[in-house]
């Protein structure tokens, strides 16, 4: 079965909470630095912004169903990434949640300095309300992949490991890939509407 009925996904979540702390803990640090390497390190910092924007730069133009369609594709793929390599003792998870935190931290310092605080938070709240949690939610799956995968490591066997990877993808299929479809179109179509109205 490959989504996972609801009473499951309230108990799957219950387990994560500690997963969830330690994501959260990775981002903030990261969040943390970004916002360091713009007081300490102004060439960093642009050299971030550009290479933000350049990816940003592959989107446009795009017609809004097929950037909704790209920007899915793009933090899925990612998402599960960190789902699937979060085997590797959840050093890929935590990567990638500190080079996420960096990156905010910085463009969100630079943005705010350009554009001002409200335009800053307008542009990333729509679809960070669902963004967000539903990346974090995959990068602390990761998290508990890495912990079974210690502990499989002790014992010497992968039979609890491969059962803790079903479990993950069928969370990710039932619940962040959904969160991740919402807050696609909602970039796509709501957070650029609002952006060009200023």
């Amino acid at each position: 079965m490959l989504l996972m009925p609801r009473h499951e996904r309230r108990i799957y979540l219950a387990q994560l909470a500690p997963y969830l702390r330690t994501s959260l803990l990775f981002f903030a640090i990261g969040i943390a630095i970004g916002l360091s390497i713009v007081l300490v390190f102004p060439a960093i910092a642009n050299h971030f912004e550009d290479s933000v924007a350049n990816f940003i730069r592959t989107f446009r133009g795009l017609p809004r169903i097929e950037l909704a369609g790209a920007i899915f594709f793009n933090n899925a793929s990612k998402t599960l990434l960190a789902i699937a390599l979060g085997g590797l003792f959840g050093i890929i998870p935590g990567i990638f949640l500190l080079a996420n935190g960096v990156a905010l931290g910085v463009v969100f310092s630079l943005a705010t300095q350009s554009k001002g605080l409200a335009l800053s938070l307008l542009s990333i709240m729509p679809h960070g309300i669902l963004e967000l949690p539903a990346v974090i939610l995959g990068t602390s799956i990761g998290f508990m992949i890495g912990n079974h995968a210690v502990k499989t490591v002790l014992r010497k066997s992968d039979a609890a490991l491969v059962a803790e990877l079903k479990r993950g993808l069928r969370y990710f299929c039932s619940v962040i890939a959904p969160m991740l479809v919402a807050a696609a179109f909602v970039e796509a179509f709501v957070t650029s509407a609002l952006i060009s109205s200023f």
